[in-house]
């Protein structure tokens, strides 16, 4: 008798020990298939808002203005992004897909512009495909025209949209004539 009662004692602490176990793991599971399908259909639900391939604005901030143009953004991406502060051009920077160099001039003066070029350079290393949740973007949604855009901290930026997926003068995207170009170092 005293085997019985002992074997059915440990049978009991037995399932006092499995059965929670076994509880947790229906709960575990069915909380990830909860957390799993609540992110399929976010991600599905999730449609990328509609962006300009190719466009030409100005930002305009206290202190400069940031002038960019882009055409092809998701093919084969020129870009070019001018910074002003004073009237005085700070930097300018010219993004060539036919030959996967970044040219850029941080010491822009009129008489002898000094230019670095980086090459090779993929569009995705410079974040190019990153303006297509921006500027991109803005162009596609407010076109053309002085537009106030609201950002996501609330504030808001101003900017003028001079083109939306209209060419853009291929010119822009040269070097001046007269430009003294140098390999960017490591």
């Amino acid at each position: 008798m005293r085997g019985a009662l002992r074997a059915t004692g440990l049978a009991l602490i037995g399932l006092s020990l499995v059965l929670p176990l076994a509880l947790l793991s229906v709960v575990v599971v069915a909380a990830e298939q909860q957390v799993t399908s609540r992110a399929s259909a976010a991600q599905q639900s999730e449609t990328p808002a509609p962006y300009a391939q190719t466009f030409a604005m100005t930002i305009l901030e206290e202190q400069r203005t940031i002038d960019l143009w882009l055409v092809d953004l998701d093919t084969e991406p020129f870009f070019r992004q001018t910074i002003t502060a004073g009237g005085t051009v700070v930097s300018d920077q010219i993004y060539r897909f036919d030959e996967r160099a970044l040219y850029t001039s941080d010491d822009v003066s009129p008489d002898a512009p000094a230019w670095s070029v980086l090459s090779p350079v993929e569009p995705e290393a410079l974040g190019l495909p990153d303006l297509s949740a921006g500027p991109a973007q803005w162009a596609a949604q407010f076109g053309a025209g002085e537009q106030q855009i609201p950002l996501a901290d609330g504030t808001t930026v101003n900017v003028v949209i001079h083109a939306v997926d209209d060419p853009i003068d291929p010119a822009i995207f040269t070097l001046p004539p007269d430009a003294v170009v140098t390999p960017a170092g490591p």
